[in-house]
């Protein structure tokens, strides 16, 4: 049985490139489908783990190492996704918060009840230390009292409510 299932893998050898992806992409798949965020110990724990799998892809029979390599590019996948994940991650809000709100127009557009929706960038909340506001924030205006035409870059400062995001941010 080993024999055939030798012969079968060493049939396969050099086409087998098409399997890298899929193998990242199992392991971008499984870190997005965790219940929780997996912390540091965990992570390194997975790049000993990518390692050990290349080491041991070394040492088996040619025919067996590109299951290896496979479970390698799986963990090399979870860690691709934490990468990113942590390198694109910004504060969010998570409470109401109602003061003033300064930050330049990015995006105009409505809402679904038809206000004028502004989204600003370079956002200062009073009261909020700066690794805490949120990178973007988006602010709808209600009600006749719209003054002027907005255009994306202008600068503007008004007092309002933010709330937090629903459902995932």
């Amino acid at each position: 049985m080993r024999a055939q299932i030798e012969a079968a893998l060493l049939a396969q050898r050099g086409s087998l490139i098409g399997w890298v992806p899929v193998c990242l992409g199992l392991g971008v798949g499984t870190y997005f489908g965790l219940r929780s965020e997996p912390d540091l110990l965990v992570m390194i724990c997975l790049c000993f783990g990518v390692f050990a799998a290349l080491v041991a892809a070394r040492m088996v029979p040619v025919a067996f190492a590109p299951l290896l390599v496979a479970v390698a590019l799986v963990f090399a996948g979870i860690g691709v996704a934490k990468y990113r994940v942590t390198t694109v991650e910004a504060p969010i809000l998570n409470f109401r918060y109602y003061g003033p709100i300064e930050g330049r127009v990015v995006n105009i557009d409505r809402s679904a009840s038809d206000a004028i929706r502004l989204t600003l960038d370079r956002v200062v909340l009073a009261r909020m230390a700066p690794d805490r506001t949120p990178e973007r924030v988006r602010v709808s205006l209600h009600g006749d009292q719209v003054l002027k035409v907005f255009i994306p870059g202008d600068v503007l400062i008004l007092t309002g409510h933010l709330s937090p995001c629903g459902g995932a941010c």
